[in-house]
């Protein structure tokens, strides 16, 4: 019932007809400047409808394009869709959401969005900072290119922008704390963009093995605190059954686990712990290294690596992630690390009935769960320093991730992830853990080191030796640490 009542809201929101629109704010409008003016609420945030608005000054910007560098299709599930309204995984529930989105900022304030799609995106920034052609007004990279970016001087910084509020609740607070270095911000993400929330970690489970192999009920663990790394294990290798090691995809074989190396580092950031943490000055250190960090790696590592339970996608003869996917989806595997690009596509090829869960507890003594968000999928917002006016790029940033909260967000996370994927009430209720709690590392996004990869080749390598690795980076990650304070000290 909550997701019916969840679909009727969500449809009659979107349910507005987008036509008659013009060019800009006129007398003749439906509304006036002033009338849209007086209705933002004294939090500076919402109108007196609840709806999100920015609280800046209404203007005419008298028909000037608001050009935005995205991800192309040839990033595939990962490419950017909050601009353009060409979605082919979300279809038309994504594209009404982005026109509704766009046509309001283009008529409020007489602009039009103009969003460039590039296969090339890395070369265009430079090409356009070097240059100093002026091509881009904004751009959305993934965030470990804007840190790149960041380092050598061609973006902004956005805590020195008036007309971006960094504390608004259109931008990911989290990912402000973790993406600057100190003090300074030059990219973050938030309600511009869907690939914050499709990049989330959570784990998938097959409902019918649950029954079949009389285990304990996900959903109540979770609610009871005692969704741990350990409880998740046992479960898992109660199921196994691994009759044809040397082929995954053989029907003969029921798995525990369908996971990738990666997942080893999904699992110590759902512990609670980090590679890079940042000190009372926000500056970067390292913390994986610590008696705690270390004995947490070890314990994933070592379970990780232990007998058949898990097969990991790097097992499959041809590495290919829809064969390894299909391990889940044809039901030979009881749990599944996965973004939610992923619970979606589960959804549109297979019946299979499942669940949705967050990362577990390291153990019973952890408080919260943790959804460490790897960032290297997630489009990041950054202004470069080639834009042709600043305050006009700014100002277009903020209004649209402000428009952002109150049409693209819903129209993922509570139509498409709540009603479309998840199966059941309980699954609703998981996502709100999930996205409640989401984390990112400092250390994750900036890679100092190489530390990013520290665990997957332990994985690779079939290796818990993580002192001896660690001992092995520690210099270079001091090294790029310290350089990137003095980049943003210089810049």
């Amino acid at each position: 019932m909550k997701k019916v009542f969840c679909f009727i809201m969500l449809i009659a929101m979107f349910s507005t007809v987008l036509i008659g629109c013009k060019p800009g704010v006129t007398e003749e409008s439906n509304e006036s400047l002033d009338d849209i003016t007086s209705t933002i609420s004294k939090d500076g945030y919402t109108d007196e409808n609840g709806k999100y608005v920015s609280s800046l000054e209404v203007k005419d910007w008298e028909g000037r394009n608001f050009n935005i560098l995205l991800m192309g299709p040839k990033a595939g599930t990962y490419q950017s869709e909050d601009f353009t309204t060409e979605s082919v995984l979300y279809g038309d529930l994504l594209n009404d959401a982005v026109a509704q989105r766009n046509a309001k900022i283009e008529e409020t304030y007489n602009v039009k969005i103009v969003p460039i799609r590039s296969d090339t995106v890395d070369a265009d920034i430079r090409n356009d900072v070097t240059a100093d052609t002026g091509a881009f007004d904004a751009v959305m990279p993934y965030l470990p290119a804007c840190a790149k970016y960041a380092q050598e001087g061609y973006l902004y910084d956005l805590t020195e922008l008036e007309n971006i509020d960094l504390s608004a609740p259109w931008w990911d607070q989290n990912a402000n704390e973790a993406f600057s270095v100190g003090n300074k911000l030059y990219f973050t993400t938030g309600d511009i963009t869907i690939l914050n929330k499709v990049c989330t970690p959570s784990i998938l489970f097959n409902k019918a093995m649950i029954d079949d192999y009389n285990l304990d009920n996900p959903y109540e663990l979770v609610n009871k605190n005692e969704w741990t790394f350990d409880k998740m294990v046992e479960m898992a290798k109660a199921i196994t059954t691994v009759n044809v090691p040397e082929d995954p995809t053989s029907k003969e074989n029921t798995y525990g686990m369908l996971a990738a190396y990666g997942n080893a580092l999904q699992f110590y950031g759902g512990a609670g712990e980090t590679l890079c943490g940042k000190d009372a000055d926000d500056k970067p250190y390292l913390t994986i290294g610590s008696e705690k960090s270390i004995s947490v790696a070890q314990k994933i590592l070592s379970t990780l690596q232990e007998g058949n339970w898990v097969v990991n996608h790097e097992d499959f003869p041809d590495k290919n992630w829809d064969t390894s996917f299909a391990t889940f989806l044809e039901g030979r595997a009881l749990f599944r690390p996965s973004a939610f690009s992923a619970t979606t596509k589960a959804r549109q090829r297979s019946e299979i009935e499942f669940g949705i869960l967050p990362t577990p507890l390291f153990d019973e003594a952890q408080e919260d769960y943790k959804s460490y968000s790897g960032t290297g999928q997630i489009a990041g917002l950054a202004i470069p320093i080639s834009c042709p006016d600043i305050d006009f790029s700014s100002y277009m940033v903020e209004v649209c991730a402000a428009e952002a909260k109150n049409t693209i967000t819903p129209a993922y996370y509570d139509v498409n992830l709540k009603y479309r994927d998840a199966r059941d009430d309980e699954s609703v209720e998981m996502l709100d853990i999930i996205f409640d709690n989401i984390v990112y590392d400092v250390g994750e996004v900036y890679n100092f080191g190489k530390v990013r990869g520290l665990l997957g080749d332990l994985m690779t390598n079939n290796s818990t030796n993580i002192a001896s690795e660690l001992e092995a980076i520690q210099s270079a990650v001091q090294t790029e640490i310290d350089q990137t304070i003095a980049n943003y000290e210089d810049n």
